[in-house]
């Protein structure tokens, strides 16, 4: 049963931002422990400030300053665990956990939010007017859909039944609406009608990028190894596309397949900390049994995960496109991968122990200024060269990355599963153009 939102109290105090300056590094910055120590999602960055969600089970937004870190507001939700925003057209969107969507102004103002479902676990992408975002009909037939609304006045434009919560967000490229459900199913809508256009079962384990009119994307297989106590299935992953059309064939990049112990529910739920920490974090705001209306079978079949801050924190193995190249962080490596020539140009390990993976070792990156920045499980945020995987710099944040950092005028933000917001100068005003997570409310990168 769900926490009554009631007590969810007075607002915690704030401390001022700390500066932020690691021995031996030309890194420099400031950083900010938000109240709980709870994880935190990817900060939107607009207009001087940086947008973020207290984590999941808090009941709380902020806006900070971006160049100083200093509090510029802070905005209490009546539902918990806001996800990552959004922001477009002077609108701050993003959608609480449990279960009410929310557009703000970008001065904090409420503009209008509504009750959707329980739980909502997907962020919603935003285009044109019109905010998307996937969510269960908890009062009425239980049943998920992809639904539009205005961005303005909240009205509801569509809806269309789809098979489960989606796989971090919806994606926005070339007027359509792209999905991936948890089980794996993947589906393409029209923006303005809701029209289906397509849905085919893929096994897919990220949310898509789209690029020339093909969708890329992770997908999950199996196979059979003989061991001493016999024959088991092994789940391994790898990077693939089709075409943007009902039944065109999947071109597989088997050169990216790699073994994806972090996919198989049984192997986390036996030695994954992380998997333990989800227990403890869904206890914490009242899904300790019961999960709502997530469908939870779904996710830990087909990602490993049957919890809800697992499925909230869950952004796979996210391909982007930059450039001409594709790159991912895959397993316990981040790929860059020749689309047309399947070609791994290069492979970067980004985790030092031999061993299962049963947890991911990097966010998806952000590419910008031909750079890749991404974030460990270890606790390290990294500059990466795009053309050759080199690493530029690295810094030690103390606290493992959970999600994508933001890249905005020579500046690098980013939240810690810990609870500590981090604005840090790069040294190169040209890193600049992934203001949100997947880059812009649409989420689908910066392709071109």
């Amino acid at each position: 049963m769900k926490l009554d939102p009631l007590k969810r109290g007075h607002m915690p105090d704030l401390a001022p931002a700390e500066a932020f300056a690691p021995a031996g590094t030309h890194v420099r910055g400031w950083k900010v422990k938000i109240p709980g120590g709870r994880p935190l999602a990817t900060p939107a960055v607009e207009n001087g400030n940086v947008y973020l969600g207290g984590g999941f089970g808090s009941y709380e937004f902020y806006a900070f300053r971006a160049d100083t870190g200093d509090l510029a507001w802070r905005y209490q939700t009546e539902d918990d665990g806001p996800t990552a925003a959004v922001v477009a057209d002077g609108r701050v969107v993003f959608n609480t956990e449990s279960c009410e969507l929310e557009v703000l102004t970008e001065a904090g103002e409420r503009v209008w939010k509504l009750w959707l479902g329980d739980p909502l676990l997907s962020m919603p992408a935003v285009a044109d007017g019109r905010v998307f975002i996937a969510f269960p009909d908890s009062r009425g037939d239980r049943r998920h859909y992809l639904a539009a609304f205005d961005l303005h006045a909240g009205r509801e434009l569509w809806r269309q039944p789809i098979a489960g919560e989606l796989i971090t967000c919806p994606v926005l490229a070339d007027g359509h609406v792209y999905a991936t459900c948890l089980d794996g199913t993947m589906g393409c809508f029209d923006q303005a009608t809701g029209a289906p256009l397509w849905t085919e079962q893929k096994n897919a384990t990220s949310s898509p990028s789209v690029w020339n009119g093909r969708c890329y994307f992770s997908e999950r297989t199996e196979e059979e190894r003989r061991t001493g106590a016999g024959v088991e299935t092994q789940r391994r992953e790898r990077l693939s596309r089709k075409l943007s059309g009902m039944g065109t064939p999947t071109e597989s990049y088997l050169n990216t397949t790699c073994d994806a112990d972090y996919l198989d529910h049984a192997k986390r739920a036996a030695g994954s900390a992380a998997y333990r920490a989800h227990e403890m974090h869904d206890a914490a705001v009242g899904f300790a049994g019961f999960k709502g209306d997530m469908k939870e079978y779904q996710s830990a079949a087909n990602l490993g995960t049957g919890h809800v801050s697992g499925v909230w924190a869950y952004q796979g193995s996210k391909p982007f496109l930059a450039g001409g190249r594709m790159y991912t962080g895959h397993g316990a490596s981040v790929h860059c991968v020749e689309p047309e020539s399947h070609e791994v140009l290069w492979k970067k390990p980004v985790r030092k122990e031999e061993g299962q993976v049963l947890d991911a070792a990097t966010t998806p990156p952000a590419v910008v200024n031909g750079k890749l920045f991404l974030g460990t499980s270890d606790g390290r945020l990294l500059c990466l060269s795009a053309a050759t995987g080199d690493e530029l710099w690295a810094v030690t944040l103390g606290e493992p990355v959970l999600f994508q950092p933001a890249v905005v005028g020579g500046r690098v933000f980013v939240g810690t599963g810990g609870g500590t917001l981090f604005g840090l100068e790069t040294g190169d005003p040209a890193d600049d153009g992934w203001r949100m997570w997947g880059a812009t409310p649409a989420h689908n990168g910066r392709p071109e």
